[in-house]
């Protein structure tokens, strides 16, 4: 089972909500894109509280939606959001078979990052589509800053995922796959947007409160500059008031469509 390295605490779903927002505008071009039928049944996979969930349902209009998640934190609030055509239910998304499908549809966004062997776990998803369906992935190319902040944190965050065998930056590694079983690959493009300096660092910040007293980050980091770093990236989010006066972040997305063979 996948541990989501940010963890599922308060804090950590605060952070997913700000994500969805950053991010939403992106998704959606992406999805309506990439599908050109209405989905009877489609997956969200790696759901957290919903967002991801409710962005899929609202831009393909399926059926039914479902968000899956290992998360009992996260899906407590994803319940509370449910609707008669969005539901959500407990899994975990790297075992097959899932409780439900097969699928038209599934969605991964911001997940393989955390996954130690994404092209097995692609295929298990493959697995689960009906002939004909479609895997969309959404995930990091790059991240582009001079900020000193925003390097110092990125350095951390690419540091612990490495040390669990994941990436941060896992688009290119992503972009360079091929030969899926059961799988087409149908398109692999890399979509560019701005983000805020201010959004970005209160992202992160939210992010560095998280795993500041992880034993990777106390072993490898001195204490006192990670406090140097909270607060700076505190300054610069200030919410929304200081960013301005800092470049924005330009982020790189790797945007996946895989369709099911028979």
């Amino acid at each position: 089972m996948a541990e989501y390295a940010f963890g599922d605490s308060p804090v950590a779903a605060a952070r997913l909500s700000l994500l969805a927002k950053t991010y939403a505008a992106s998704s959606e071009d992406f999805l309506r894109e990439s599908v050109e039928f209405r989905p009877e049944l489609a997956a969200d996979l790696g759901c957290g509280p919903g967002h991801s969930t409710h962005l899929l349902a609202n831009a393909l209009k399926p059926a039914q939606t479902i968000g899956f998640d290992n998360s009992e934190s996260f899906l407590a609030q994803a319940f509370a959001t449910g609707t008669e055509s969005v539901r959500f239910e407990l899994h975990d998304i790297t075992a097959a078979p899932f409780p439900r499908g097969p699928f038209e549809l599934m969605f991964g966004r911001f997940v393989l990052t955390h996954m130690q062997d994404p092209k097995s776990v692609i295929e298990t998803w493959v697995g689960q589509l009906c002939p004909g369906g479609i895997l969309l992935i959404e995930e990091v190319e790059f991240i582009d800053s001079q900020i000193d902040e925003f390097v110092l944190y990125l350095d951390i965050q690419q540091s612990m995922l490495a040390n669990q065998a994941n990436a941060l930056y896992v688009g290119p590694l992503l972009g360079k796959m091929t030969g899926f079983e059961n799988a087409r690959l149908k398109a692999s493009n890399v979509t560019r947007l701005d983000v805020a300096a201010s959004r970005a660092a209160e992202m992160f910040h939210m992010n560095l409160a998280s795993i500041r007293e992880r034993e990777f980050v106390r072993d490898n980091y001195d204490a006192s500059r990670v406090d140097e770093l909270y607060q700076g990236l505190l300054a610069i989010a200030d919410f929304g008031s200081q960013g301005s006066a800092y470049p924005a972040v330009k982020w790189g997305l790797r945007q996946i469509s895989l369709e099911r063979t028979p």
